[in-house]
């Protein structure tokens, strides 16, 4: 690039030894002998570096600083004076000029200021255009940027922020927890764990909010900045709106086996939805249903989705437990509390501290210890077993029962006040004769875990296996199926289970229903549906009866064929099965 210079100056002999060492250089110098015609050079040409004379006939060298960096940001000034005072330096420095120079000059000094001058101008420009550039990036995203020092003191935030989280530039400078303190302790952890895991690693953290009734998911994710000594400066957190994508995905996909409980029925997708929803809170949940729907399984869930999964789960059965000894294993006791006691011991309150506490069969706990359990639960402190010290923790509880409490409490068998504390929120189980359309799936998933925990490997049911099954109400639920599978798989030889492997008991019951369906026994074998081979012994007339008598409800013939949906479709797809009626009418419209 040709770089122009402009000198100002009325000595004739200082012009021309510019022109000559610029020239030597690649530079195009431009003379000008007063203000005047400086003003006159600088509306017909762009210059990159200004020399001009502190004393000129018309101006001084300062007015010419003034009107360069006013008015031409990307030229530099250097001002020369055969004698220049102090204070005309000083203030020339603070109008914008590079460099003050005393004559005679050095040629080769006078080339080195104007290169420095030059490149002082570009690097400058460069660093101007990152940053507007950053800026724009910056105001632009749709993600919410909130820059924030060690102290989670505010820096900067961007567009976004206000418009997601609803915050304005007056938070500037304020502190985090103060700024948006609904917000702070949802993030709280995730920052302390960016600024302790330092450059190599970035948090990230799903939480849950509600807002007017609407449930809004953020991704949070925290990370450090440095300086350009790579001096750790703060913490950057970005916040994302996926409420709209994990919607989405709750309609598109059909959750199956999720924190170790399967199904994909209407009433199944329901209990994990609300799982979700009471996952970020800490309000007491009374899970109530029939023996054996899950409930600890439920618990466990609702302990493993929430902030609180680093911690202990400590499940007490309190029908378990002997009356005299429920005492001491829920508030621990300490030494010589009484006879046998030989040293202190922790109670389950104290374990689950941090954590959650799940207290199953809670209906059958005695009046005496639903008072004490009132108490921790209005005040989160209780007392060991022959101690008076307070013990304060902070536990989750959930709590369950088969019973009818509100029956209990008018048959005065169970607190009132106790009643309402524990059903904060009430999460019912479906039997599993409401769901029935779950069987299959949950067939497989223990003839899988019976495989792997017996070394066995059954491949599958047979047809009047599966019939019997799906006819049953189940009134033991899962766990009766549980148990009925498990009978089933050890005293099976073979690798199908077949009608006389199933518990004698079960096979009176349901003789008369296989004759009814017209189902020889011994029929042929329905094999697992997980894994590759997943319905490859479905034939295409099978499955094409199946979903023309369904009305192609894909649900509806995956259970009837005794797959998963997803196995049906990718059989559809291979097969090139689709609903012509469907694109008919699509077509039509």
């Amino acid at each position: 690039m040709n770089n122009r210079v402009l000198v100002i100056d009325s000595d004739e002999s200082f012009c021309n030894m510019v022109i000559q060492v610029m020239s030597a250089s690649g530079y195009t110098t431009t003379i000008a002998r007063s203000f005047q015609e400086a003003l006159e050079a600088l509306k017909n040409a762009k210059f990159h570096f200004v020399i001009s004379e502190i004393s000129l006939s018309d101006a001084s060298g300062l007015q010419v600083v003034n009107l360069i960096s006013e008015n031409y940001s990307n030229t530099s000034t250097v001002i020369v004076a055969h004698d220049i005072d102090a204070e005309s330096v000083q203030s020339a420095l603070q109008k914008g000029a590079f460099d003050c120079l005393t004559k005679p000059l050095i040629p080769s000094k006078l080339m080195h200021v104007a290169n420095l001058a030059i490149e002082h101008k570009r690097v400058q420009k460069e660093r101007e255009l990152l940053i507007n550039r950053m800026q724009a990036v910056f105001q632009s995203v749709d993600d919410a940027i909130i820059a924030m020092d060690h102290e989670w003191r505010i820096i900067q935030i961007n567009d976004a922020a206000s418009r997601l989280l609803g915050l304005n530039r007056s938070i500037m400078n304020q502190y985090l927890q103060t700024a948006i303190a609904w917000f702070f302790p949802k993030v709280e952890s995730l920052l302390r764990q960016a600024r302790e895991e330092g450059e190599s690693n970035r948090a990230v953290r799903m939480i849950s909010m509600h807002e007017s009734g609407m449930e809004r998911i953020l991704n949070c994710t925290a990370s450090l900045f440095y300086d350009p000594l790579q001096e750790s400066q703060g913490v950057i957190l970005v916040v994302r709106d996926e409420s709209r994508l994990v919607m989405l995905e709750r309609e598109t996909q059909t959750r199956q086996n999720w924190n170790g409980l399967v199904g994909s029925s209407p009433a199944m997708q329901e209990v994990y939805e609300l799982i979700e929803r009471l996952a970020e809170v800490d309000s007491s949940v009374l899970i109530t249903g029939e023996t054996g729907t899950g409930k600890e399984l439920v618990a466990r869930a609702l302990h493993n989705t929430s902030p609180r999964s680093h911690r202990s789960f400590v499940a007490v059965n309190c029908a378990a437990l002997p009356v005299g000894l429920m005492e001491s294993e829920l508030f621990g006791h300490v030494r010589g509390a009484f006879t046998n006691a030989v040293r202190d011991k922790p109670g389950r309150f104290k374990l689950a501290d941090g954590g959650t506490i799940f207290l199953d069969e809670i209906g059958d706990l005695s009046l005496d210890m639903q008072v004490r359990l009132l108490r921790v639960l209005q005040e989160q402190v209780f007392e060991a077993v022959g101690d008076s010290a307070p013990i304060h923790v902070n536990v989750r509880v959930v709590a369950a029962t088969h019973r009818n409490l509100r029956e209990r409490v008018q048959e005065g068998k169970f607190r009132e006040d106790l009643y309402y504390r524990l059903k904060v929120v009430e999460m019912r189980l479906p039997s599993l004769r409401e769901h029935k359309v779950d069987l299959p799936m949950l067939i497989e998933h223990f003839l899988i875990k019976f495989n792997t925990r017996m070394k066995r490997s059954i491949k599958g049911i047979s047809d009047e296996v599966l019939a019997a099954l799906m006819e049953h109400d189940w009134p033991g639920n899962v766990r009766e199926l549980e148990h009925t599978l498990e009978h089933a798989v050890v005293v099976a030889p073979q690798s199908i289970l077949v009608w006389s492997n199933l518990p004698h008991d079960f096979r009176n019951q349901y003789f008369p229903v296989l004759k009814q369906l017209q189902l020889p026994v011994k029929q042929r074998g329905r094999p697992l549906m997980s894994g590759h081979t997943a319905g490859e012994g479905l034939d295409r007339k099978a499955i094409l009866q199946a979903l023309e008598g369904s009305s192609w409800r894909l649900q509806v013939a995956a259970t009837q064929l005794g797959i998963s949906r997803s196995t049906l479709w990718r059989r559809m797809k291979s097969m090139g099965l689709r609903n012509r009626g469907k694109e008919e009418k699509t077509t039509d419209k």
